[in-house]
């Protein structure tokens, strides 16, 4: 049990009554809405940070179980959804490259580390096996969830809606705390699981809700926005109001939120879906993932415009600058003890972190890539992001084959909010959480089911060639 955290009741108990609350949704909707629907509710509601140790399987807290339960609830209710759970090719390849790198890690760690006065053990193959286990609950089994039960653009639709609807209803108590303060988590649960003071922004305050910090629910808001934009070009509603209304109101909420990364994501988005073509879409959500994948080597080879950035961000905000600038410090000296043990990484017990002389860490690593790359080297992290950005490769084809113009442009839309979810992983750790590695699978569903639709789909019969008109003329009596 979390044992440091002196929590009220309400948070053992919210996590508890997560697991009926969960199989009452599969029991009232389809299951792809009853998934979502939990992975969301689970993120915006519940306690941070609080949760049980289950031994020798995972931490039981605001992610796992709601995960644990909706698998499990749609496996009794909807056991016919397995059927897609089916992997080949590249993304099977890439599930397969995951768990062999955990394991790689392991056998390649197997040396005591020390440094100052600091002592890490080496690694047997149960951590290993540790390693592996993180990934599955915080990327595999998500994504093949979300993959397994959204499979057409209809599906993808209305996780898009329940999305916008959500953060419409959280609004509420975001604009609460931006007016009040962010206090909301420790008058429900007893307990700050954030800095107050990393909330305080431009005289006022940022909202934290029940998310655990200010910056990732700016993120996830943002994406809330793209949504109801992709909505309203569809012409749409919301929760039974115009989503251009939705659209503009939660526009709002983040400027509200004072995060420039969030207002860039949603104003860049939704100009982009409605005033650039589904090729022009797909093309950028490319480039996006290029340069996601790649960004290791650019910033080893130097050659990312970290400068460029950080004065970009000095002209709005001297503590933006100073921010990025510090994430870009501690990336440049984690990339370096990472490439001492370049193809696996270092492994857990804190072996990837750097030390001082007197053994204390003195690194910070803020983005995901870096965790990856650093603990599992650079076969976990291209294994990782490859899975996760190869729907946006394998998105042209199945634009192709989408039947109305209309879905085409909602499917390049998705792809560039994927893509812009990812790319926001390099300076942060997936703001979105457990919701969007479920979003991602979800889109990865779509695009197969999509990318086989004309070898699938009935081909037009070719004109007979009249009998009569193929035999010889028959002479005359």
């Amino acid at each position: 049990m979390s044992e440091e955290i002196a929590a009220y009741p309400t948070a053992p108990v919210a996590l508890i009554l997560s697991v009926p609350l969960t199989f009452a949704l599969f029991s009232a909707f389809p299951p792809h809405r009853a998934a979502f629907a939990s992975l969301l509710g689970a993120a915006l509601l519940l306690p941070v940070g609080y949760g049980w140790q289950l031994p020798g399987v995972t931490f039981l807290d605001k992610e796992t179980i709601p995960l644990l339960s909706a698998i499990l609830a749609c496996l009794l209710t909807a056991p016919r959804e397995f059927r897609h759970l089916r992997l080949q090719g590249w993304t099977l390849g890439l599930v397969a490259a995951i768990a062999a790198s955990s394991m790689a890690t392991a056998l390649t760690n197997g040396d005591d580390y020390s440094f100052g006065g600091a002592f890490m053990q080496g690694l047997t193959l149960w951590d290993g096996v540790g390693l592996l286990r993180e990934r599955l609950f915080q990327i595999v089994l998500p994504f093949l969830l979300g993959r397994m039960l959204i499979r057409d653009v209809r599906q993808l639709e209305q996780m898009l809606r329940a999305l916008a609807f959500g953060f419409l209803v959280y609004s509420l108590p975001m604009l609460w705390e931006v007016r009040m303060s962010p206090q909301l988590h420790n008058t429900v649960y007893g307990y700050l699981p954030y800095s107050f003071a990393q909330q305080v922004r431009a005289g006022g305050f940022r909202p934290v809700v029940f998310v655990g910090h200010g910056l990732p629910l700016a993120i996830m808001t943002s994406f809330a926005v793209l949504a109801s934009a992709i909505l309203w070009r569809r012409r749409r509603k919301i929760g039974g109001l115009p989503a251009a209304t939705v659209t503009l109101y939660l526009g709002a909420v983040v400027a509200l939120c004072k995060t420039l990364s969030a207002v860039l994501y949603a104003s860049a988005g939704t100009a982009a879906g409605f005033f650039a073509s589904a090729k022009t879409q797909l093309r950028a959500g490319v480039a996006i993932a290029c340069i996601a994948l790649a960004y290791p080597l650019l910033r080893t080879l130097d050659v990312f415009p970290t400068a460029v950035l950080t004065e970009i961000s000095d002209s709005a905000s001297k503590d933006r600058s100073e921010s990025l600038a510090f994430r870009f410090e501690n990336e440049d000296i984690l990339l370096k003890h990472a490439w001492e043990r370049p193809l696996f990484g270092w492994g857990g017990y804190g072996r990837n972190r750097v030390l001082n002389e007197e053994g204390t860490d003195t690194s910070v690593t803020d983005g995901f890539w870096i965790i990856l790359i650093g603990q599992l080297g650079v076969v976990g992290f291209a294994s990782v992001f490859g899975l996760m950005l190869l729907p946006i490769f394998q998105c042209g084809r199945a634009v192709r084959n989408v039947g109305s113009g209309s879905d085409r442009r909602m499917l390049a839309s998705c792809a560039l909010l994927i893509a812009l979810n990812w790319a926001d992983s390099l300076p942060n750790a997936m703001s979105g959480g457990l919701m969007m590695v479920f979003a991602t699978g979800a889109f990865s569903g779509v695009v197969e089911t999509y990318q086989t639709a004309r070898a699938t789909r009935p081909q037009p019969k070719k004109a007979a060639t009249p009998l009569i008109g193929a035999l010889p003329a028959l002479p005359g009596r």
